[in-house]
């Protein structure tokens, strides 16, 4: 009875006082109730390790070391040393360097020729006249339409009035940007040409409806007929003197010209002022006061100019 409370009393033994007795048998852990999980192939398992060891391992070990060496050790003796080649900037495209720009530029070179052969002694006229009527004062008259000078003048009028389209689109080539030369066609550009040429046309229309209508209201048409006689002689004078160097300054490439262009600048500027004299004189010779003739200058002459010239720059 003893015996059996004791037993009772101590049911269960010390693990701690069992496992450290040094005669004493280990009592056995009871199992867990969860089971370990299985492997699973998202989960991290002990050969995960070895992919961030490979990190450890590489940011541990020791740089290599670099050797320098030469080209005739790394490719053989035969090996020869060749410079990259540089890309070369793409040139700009250029809006008269077409066929058909410079097809009509030539076709009016031809034009030139043949009013230069046809009408030599209408040429050495216009030269004798001008050099004669300023050495003696007297002022250029009216000729009949249908006299062979005036249809040389005409005709000299009709080709400066396509050169100076051509002269237009030529400059304008330089300030333009290179990509509408990309954009517009070659019929395009030959179109701009002619529309510079009808755009001048139509300043020289005002220019005359200007002059014959002032003729008209103050009654002295003599007077205004001698006067656009004289511009059509100077005008012509600059055509013959001039065509030339405009020629060659059409076909130069794109960013070359520039003395052609000096020179083209230097005779039109002595024409103008050679005109700018015969017509002041001609107004003195008249006995028509200075005032008239600045006002002509301003109203028909530098008026649609600069009006034209602002409408294209905006």
């Amino acid at each position: 009875m003893t015996g059996l409370q004791a037993h009772s009393a101590n049911p269960a033994p010390a693990a701690d006082s069992a496992a450290g007795g040094p005669g004493t048998a280990a009592w056995p852990e009871p199992a867990d109730s969860i089971p370990a999980p299985a492997a699973d192939s998202t989960g991290t398992t002990a050969a995960d390790t070895l992919f961030f060891a490979d990190f450890r391992t590489a940011e541990a070990a020791t740089p290599s070391v670099w050797r320098d060496t030469t080209s005739t050790a790394l490719f053989g003796e035969a090996s020869v040393t060749v410079e990259p080649l540089r890309e070369l900037p793409a040139q700009p495209v250029s809006l008269t360097d077409n066929a058909v720009f410079q097809g009509f530029v030539l076709l009016l070179a031809a034009t030139y020729a043949m009013l230069l052969y046809r009408n030599l002694g209408d040429v050495r006229t216009l030269l004798d006249r001008i050099s004669r009527d300023t050495a003696t004062g007297q002022r250029l008259s009216e000729d009949p339409g249908g006299s062979g000078f005036s249809r040389f003048l005409n005709i000299a009028t009709a080709i400066g009035m396509l050169f100076m389209g051509v002269m237009v689109v030529k400059y304008g080539d330089s300030l333009m940007p290179s990509q509408l030369g990309e954009t517009l066609s070659h019929g395009a550009v030959l179109a701009l040409s002619l529309l510079a040429t009808v755009a001048c046309c139509g300043v020289v229309v005002y220019q005359l409806a200007a002059v014959r209508l002032a003729g008209a209201v103050t009654l002295s048409q003599p007077f205004i007929s001698q006067l656009i006689l004289l511009k059509r002689t100077y005008f012509s004078l600059a055509v013959i003197v001039t065509s030339p160097a405009l020629l060659l300054f059409a076909l130069c490439p794109r960013g070359t010209g520039g003395v052609w262009f000096c020179i083209i600048i230097i005779e039109l500027t002595v024409t103008a002022i050679l005109y700018l004299r015969e017509a002041v004189n001609l107004f003195i010779a008249k006995k028509i006061s200075i005032l008239h003739w600045f006002l002509y200058l301003c109203t028909v002459e530098v008026f649609p100019i600069s009006l034209l010239w602002l409408l294209t720059v905006r």
